[in-house]
């Protein structure tokens, strides 16, 4: 049984999670947004009772429940008192296994969806991050935005919504996790009688075509009025969560810009003083996911941080990262990733990961040597052979008058797009 237990006696407090493959990388083209809709609306509760009574019942438990949908994946999570672990599993397999899926609660949950988006509206970052996105992959999967559009709610319905949860969840295989005050004989007996079936998660976005970045520099402006601070993005195709390089990757990028001491940080900020905050990410999935950088300069000097930006990066990939750097970037990450295990909750979601994600076991049980092992000409052969400073998307929120022509003679731009920012 795929059931992963991680037991402590400190509190009389128990951590659930049942977790599913299933998520925004499931929605049908055009229905961004279902798979999301569809956790959510299982979160109301189950057949038989109403809204109300269902969060009583929680209340009465003292226990909370929680749903989180990625693109990858839909989480149940409940947080309960030890002594009411065993009628919270059965409140939670009605949730999943007899979800209500009432009219009234999906109305409600659609207005609020697209009450959300015009709320994002207004947080440049968040336009800017999912404009890199698809500027990025383009119309790949991996450029899809969670919550959808407008256009892609107003096809959705509640037969949509049931169609999908008999398609990719009720019909789906599922992990079980918990953690806390129970002993792993007595949680595998429990989940045994709730949740008899739990297997190995199948992942759907194996089968998802590779991702492939556009040749050349690429330049997309989200066009927003009276913007004096900008968002901007740069970045290209990442690696793979497989990848024999992830790790000498990792170290790489955190010697970059994965810390405040890293030269993207102290040259833009330390030196310049144009963005408060200066960052490179590597994600990794199960095809190529995305790196980039990410600054908010104000718009007077946005296009210079853009060009400064650019030439630290290749500076990075043709001359690899100093001995000192390597050093440092092990450390961190060796000594920050004691934050990532702390809690019996923590480590039962490196767990589930494993079984979701693909992540490698060994990532979870041996990261501090797979850190540690990587030297310093294994983390700059990584970044040369993965890092492209020529096929780059380069996206930035700003006043398009302000900055078009200055963007426009960055060097090697092969084009130039405007889009208004409500059109995201």
């Amino acid at each position: 049984m795929s059931v992963f237990v991680e037991s402590s006696d400190i509190l009389p407090l128990v951590d659930l999670e049942i977790a599913f493959a299933v998520g925004g990388l499931q929605d049908p083209a055009g229905q961004e947004g279902l798979a999301q809709l569809t956790g959510h609306l299982m979160h109301r509760g189950p057949r038989g009772i109403s809204r109300q009574r269902f969060e009583d019942e929680l209340a009465a438990l003292g226990a909370r429940l929680s749903v989180e949908v990625s693109m990858r994946s839909t989480r149940f999570r409940a947080t309960v008192l030890r002594r009411n672990l065993e009628p919270l599993l059965a409140l939670v397999a009605r949730v999943i296994w007899r979800p209500a899926f009432r009219a009234g609660d999906f109305a409600k949950l659609r207005r609020q969806a697209g009450a959300a988006l015009t709320a994002r509206l207004d947080d440049d970052q968040t336009l800017g991050a999912l404009r890199f996105r698809r500027a990025l992959f383009g119309g790949h999967p991996y450029g899809r935005t969670l919550s959808g559009s407008r256009a892609s709610l107003d096809r959705i319905d509640l037969e949509k919504i049931r169609r999908f949860y008999r398609r990719n969840i009720g019909r789906s295989e599922f992990v079980v996790g918990i953690a806390g005050d129970v002993t792993e004989t007595d949680a595998q007996a429990l989940v045994a009688s709730y949740f008899p079936n739990p297997g190995v998660c199948r992942r759907p976005d194996s089968k998802l075509p590779a991702t492939r970045a556009r040749r050349g520099r690429h330049v997309i402006i989200v066009d927003k009025p009276e913007r004096t601070q900008t968002q901007l993005f740069i970045g290209t195709l990442g690696t793979t969560t497989r990848d024999a390089k992830l790790f000498p990757l990792i170290v790489s990028n955190t010697a970059f810009g994965g810390t405040f001491s890293g030269p993207l940080m102290q040259q833009v900020r330390g030196v310049r003083g144009w963005s408060y905050g200066a960052y490179s990410r590597l994600l990794h999935s199960t095809r190529r996911d995305a790196w980039y950088m990410w600054t908010a300069p104000s718009a007077e000097y946005s296009a210079d941080c853009a060009a400064l930006q650019l030439d630290l990066m290749e500076r990075w990939i043709d001359g690899g990262i100093k001995r000192a750097e390597l050093t440092f970037a092990q450390r961190y990450l060796i000594n920050s990733h004691c934050f990532d295990r702390d809690t019996p909750s923590k480590r039962l979601e490196a767990m589930l990961d494993v079984e979701l994600l693909g992540v490698p076991r060994r990532y979870v049980e041996e990261h501090d040597r797979l850190v540690s092992d990587v030297t310093r000409e294994e983390a700059n052969a990584a970044t040369a052979a993965r890092i492209s400073h020529r096929d780059l998307a380069i996206v930035v929120v700003a006043t398009a008058a302000d900055v078009e022509g200055a963007f426009a003679r960055l060097p090697g731009v092969k084009s130039l797009e405007i889009v208004p920012f409500d059109r995201v």
